[in-house]
């Protein structure tokens, strides 16, 4: 969950993870109180599906009352009388409350509903974006428990940044599917590091604590239509319109120092995608080469 994203989107994404839940907001008191209604498993027709949430330190600023808000919507349906098959929150979070007893760690009920992460207070994003920047890295799983050591700070009511690595590994051991919004036509997802950063990152945790790549998905919502795909697809079109397409930049190079600036920025975030998705094929290093490098023309333009 990202702030600016939220605020554009009026709440897409929280609205797409109490649906998730089977949890609906009723507002009761007011505009600006809102509650949460059950949606009975007769009318939703499919078990209740665990989410775990990743905050950017903007989103955390920005709207604590939703992240109340999400934390009671998790405890709800955590403490519900429905099978296992019917519930897999109430199934995750009594596997996290028999290894949290195990450690004898205090206020364990409370924590083993824990779904929400993000960087520590005053932190804004992940260690990941300083790693690729600087080429400071060796392999993936370097990138994997950066991501992991940022993002590990749990978040809810009357509960504030509080160190959980244990909890978030976890969790991340049953995620099949990373998801990430794609809000305004203004950013491809090769235009901004914190796709990378941490939609990526988070990916390449759950590949480094389960042992395989979870499916990533990227929810275009810009349009009427909601468009999903998978995350190779939203790559291609942003290489293709942007790095690799000749009007792009030109346009850019018009700026002098700034294009030149924004051409290096994109061919970067395209490595950190690399790095994180693994969904970036040699066409597109071999394409960046003979129209960037090779080309002597344009390498003296840069």
């Amino acid at each position: 969950l990202w702030g600016f994203e939220t605020m554009k989107t009026r709440g897409e994404t929280i609205c797409q993870i109490l649906h998730y839940l089977g949890v609906r907001p009723v507002r009761k008191r007011g505009p600006w109180i809102t509650d949460l209604e059950l949606t009975p498993l007769e009318e939703l027709k499919r078990p209740r599906i665990d989410v775990v949430v990743t905050i950017c330190g903007i989103f955390r600023d920005t709207f604590p009352n939703l992240i109340v808000l999400l934390d009671k919507a998790f405890k709800l349906v955590s403490s519900l009388d429905e099978s296992s098959k019917d519930n897999y929150v109430k199934e995750h979070t009594a596997k996290v409350l028999e290894k949290l007893r195990a450690n004898n760690t205090p206020r364990a009920e409370r924590l083993a509903s824990l779904r929400i992460f993000g960087p520590s207070s005053g932190e804004y994003a992940t260690s990941v974006r300083a790693l690729i920047e600087t080429a400071n890295w060796e392999d993936e799983e370097q990138l994997a428990e950066a991501y992991i050591d940022s993002m590990q700070h749990a978040y809810g009511e009357n509960l504030n940044a509080m160190i959980s690595p244990d909890i978030l590994k976890e969790l991340l051991e049953n995620v099949d599917m990373t998801l990430q919004i794609r809000d305004t036509n203004e950013f491809e997802i090769t235009d901004l590091d914190h796709y990378y950063e941490f939609f990526g990152g988070l990916s390449k945790a759950v590949e480094s604590v389960k042992g395989h790549k979870p499916e990533m998905v990227i929810s275009d919502t810009t349009k009427e239509i909601v468009q999903i795909g998978d995350v190779k697809k939203f790559i291609d079109r942003g290489v293709r319109t942007r790095v690799l397409n000749h009007k792009w930049r030109d346009e850019m190079l018009k700026h002098e120092y700034h294009g030149a600036q924004k051409i290096s920025d994109t061919v970067e975030y395209v490595v950190g995608l690399a790095a994180t998705t693994n969904k970036v094929d040699s066409w597109i290093w071999s394409d960046i080469a003979k129209r960037y490098i090779f080309d002597e023309e344009m390498l003296k333009r840069l």
